[in-house]
């Protein structure tokens, strides 16, 4: 009897992760990747470049989030300057990439990829969420060649210590669930799961934009990249604890004052009290740069980047324009800049 269940569950198995191959070859015809594949060293990283121009703006996407995540800033960014949005490794079209995948990791591939893609282009970095810490990171390692940072509803690094003393529990991801739902991926268990449900639902982007992240979302190398991302996520915070910054150049955070909405918590989660620590928390990334400036944008959720565009838009113009004007300053003239806290 133990043996005729084994080899039931052995061919369901086998049954499931036949049907997942299946799938995901048919999901590569379907969902064609936008833009180009380059190489950065043992793996190739997925790029969607837009327009021409003095300066490129780099948008970097939230944990375990790519390129479509930012729906059509980018192209439209490409009508006055070059921008690319691009896919971390084994995220979106990307090869998996080796690990740690910390944010000096990230950083470092990002600097590759700049390199052959802009070389010597001052770089405007945009990034969401978590990507804030890889900006970070990239800004300390690299500091000639950032020109500039938007931060859109960033995540601080020293927000998990702040919960904690308010007995807040963190609204995260388990490391535990990724790693099994990338396991029921690989056997098609969680594609059969989902059939009849989209977790992008309530995104506001094109019909076929949240049909490709369904899709993608349930490729066990997504999941798996997702899952390397979050585990590397204490190192990543132990090393942006270790590292001095004091940048000069010009700078926007965009805090939203309802990052987190009824739907995404417990009903006897502490809503309010974390929603307004997190806008508050926001305010200590004003010690980064001194050419840094801080917008709360009222009534926006985390996806910022897509409830609210032209606030993210009108935020990167405003640094671009800034470092346009500091590039064309006379060499030795100086100014005296200060912004209020």
């Amino acid at each position: 009897m133990t043996t005729t269940i084994f080899l039931i569950i052995a061919a369901v198995l086998g049954l499931g992760f036949l049907y997942e191959a299946w799938a995901r070859s048919r999901d590569a015809k379907i969902w064609t990747h936008p833009g180009k594949l380059v190489d950065v060293g043992g793996h190739r990283l997925h790029v969607n470049a837009h327009g021409e121009g003095d300066v490129v703006v780099v948008f970097e996407a939230d944990e375990g989030c790519w390129s479509t995540h930012w729906g059509r800033l980018p192209e439209d960014l490409g009508t006055v300057t070059a921008s690319l949005a691009y896919d971390r490794g084994g995220l979106g079209w990307s090869e998996a990439g080796p690990p740690p995948r910390d944010a000096e990791t990230l950083a470092r591939e990002l600097h590759q990829l700049l390199a052959r893609l802009a070389p010597g282009q001052p770089a405007i970095l945009v990034g969401h969420g978590t990507g804030a810490h890889i900006l970070r990171a990239y800004a300390h390692r690299y500091p000639f060649e950032t020109a500039g940072l938007v931060l859109v509803d960033p995540f601080h690094d020293g927000i998990g210590d702040r919960l904690r003393r308010e007995q807040i529990p963190p609204a995260t991801a388990s490391p535990f669930l990724l790693s099994l739902s990338s396991l029921l991926a690989s056997f098609g268990i969680l594609r059969i799961l989902q059939s009849k449900t989209s977790g992008n639902a309530a995104l506001p982007l094109p019909e076929r934009q949240r049909a490709t992240l369904d899709a993608l979302e349930l490729n066990p190398r997504v999941r798996r990249g997702a899952t390397e991302e979050l585990v590397a996520e204490a190192q990543t915070l132990e090393y942006l604890r270790r590292i001095h910054e004091s940048h000069e150049f010009p700078m926007r955070i965009l805090a939203s004052t309802e990052t987190l909405s009824p739907d995404m918590v417990p009903p006897d989660f502490p809503l309010a009290t974390y929603n307004r620590i997190w806008a508050e928390q926001s305010q200590a990334f004003l010690d980064l740069s001194s050419r840094a400036k801080r917008v709360l944008v009222e009534g926006s959720g985390h996806q910022l980047q897509l409830e609210r565009p032209e606030v993210v838009m009108q935020a990167v113009l405003d640094v671009l324009d800034e470092v346009r004007a500091l590039r064309m300053r006379p060499e030795g003239e100086t100014e005296s800049v200060s912004y209020g806290r």
